[in-house]
């Protein structure tokens, strides 16, 4: 149980996307373009149905501001940078990190390891002639695989399982709305 509680403080992108890409909160960069309220909706789950507590819908705020080439995605905890297509309205981000699935009651287990891997990628809705950017949509997948050496039977079998299978993917697609300006604009 643990080992899901860990997992699950570390996937908050599935439940409200509050650490989704990043580390730290720095100072907005770049041509702030407002916060955005995000809806994203299931697409495919190949990790199994309730996985990681993962819900067909899930909503987030994000602010984004943009530069020549850079998308900056920041969710309130964390800043990440994206590239911008030379057209300026379309987008990639792409962030990873690796969990330990191991707590205090499962240590006499072999180690076991998952990198989760974030891609973003989406389109900026044109701006009209006040320059303001209504929404954007995309999608975002989530990819979950065993690391080199990793032994994580006990993750998809057993009393403990958290997925069907590994490794496994989650997407889905993004539709979000312009809710206001910044507090840098």
């Amino acid at each position: 149980m643990r080992t899901l509680s860990l997992f699950l403080l570390l996937l908050p992108a599935l439940t409200g996307c509050e650490h989704l890409f990043g580390k730290a909160e720095p100072e907005e960069p770049g041509e702030v373009l407002g916060v955005f309220h995000v809806v994203g909706t299931r697409a495919s789950n190949t990790c199994g149905e309730g996985a990681l507590g993962a819900t067909p819908t899930w909503e987030f705020d994000v602010e984004l501001s943009r530069e020549e080439g850079i998308l900056y995605w920041n969710n309130g905890a964390e800043l990440v940078l994206g590239s911008l297509a030379d057209d300026d309205r379309t987008f990639s981000i792409e962030a990873s990190s690796v969990v330990d699935m191991r707590t205090e009651e499962t240590l006499a287990y072999a180690p076991c390891s998952l990198e989760r891997r974030d891609i973003a990628s989406g389109k900026l809705q044109k701006a009209g002639e006040d320059e303001i950017v209504p929404g954007f949509s995309g999608s975002l997948t989530y990819r979950f695989s065993p690391t080199a050496d990793s032994e994580c039977m006990d993750l998809i079998e057993g009393e403990t399982a958290l997925f069907t299978m590994l490794p496994c993917t989650m997407v889905y697609e993004l539709a979000a709305v312009r809710l206001a300006a910044s507090e840098s604009e």
